[in-house]
């Protein structure tokens, strides 16, 4: 649940309907990201009961019907089953195109390309342990019906967001321009990543973490 009082990378983590929003009101998100929601609102000429009432119940996401009809154990199955491979697979993926493209337009473009490459493979690192972490240990325990502390992955879930907002800053919103195809598809491979990853945190810690 969104609070005035929550920092706006909380709040975005929280709903990233928030992001869309308070772009469409003309903010720097690296500049806002640790302000109080409620302040950073009102430096952008807006009250936080006005831009709650646009963003409330308003978490857009593909698949939820199926999701919500899922007990404990069929939604770590579809996550484990489903959600990691298609990830780690579209990473994978985005890392290959962009050592192609650093090569092939390294006089244009490549020191470009190579910074937004370092966090992805940031990422790409932080995916694998988290994956791994959550399919080892925290997914085996609570399906044994034990006590468990989400607190590690739900920061480890922060970060991740706070990673790709970098790349989104770093793209402007995956909009680099590209006259290369390469480039063209790195913009959409990186956005369709980017939603998924935020559908999957959404899922896990609305929805998973709480049952």
């Amino acid at each position: 649940m969104l609070d005035k009082n929550m920092t706006v990378e909380a709040a975005v983590m929280e709903n990233p309907k928030v992001l869309k929003e308070i772009q469409k009101l003309g903010a720097e998100y690296d500049f806002i990201a640790m302000e109080s929601l409620e302040d950073a609102l009102k430096s952008l000429g807006t009250n936080y009961e006005d831009f709650l009432k646009k963003v409330q119940d308003q978490v857009e996401f593909k698949d939820m019907d199926r999701v919500y009809k899922m007990n404990k154990e069929e939604l770590i199955n579809y996550i484990v089953n489903e959600i990691h491979p298609y990830e780690l697979e579209m990473t994978e993926k985005i890392d290959e195109i962009f050592r192609g493209a650093i090569k092939k337009y390294y006089r244009e473009r490549g020191e470009q390309l190579f910074v937004i490459y370092e966090v992805i493979l940031l990422i790409k690192a932080e995916l694998i342990s988290h994956f791994s972490s959550e399919e080892e240990f925290e997914f085996k325990d609570a399906l044994a019906g034990k006590d468990v502390d989400f607190e590690n992955l739900i920061a480890e879930h922060e970060k991740t967001i706070g990673l790709f907002d970098r790349v989104k800053y770093l793209t402007r919103d995956y909009k680099m321009n590209a006259k290369e195809p390469e480039v063209k598809e790195l913009n959409s491979l990186m956005e369709e990543l980017d939603e998924d990853i935020r559908r999957h945190i959404y899922i896990e810690n609305e929805i998973l973490f709480k049952m």
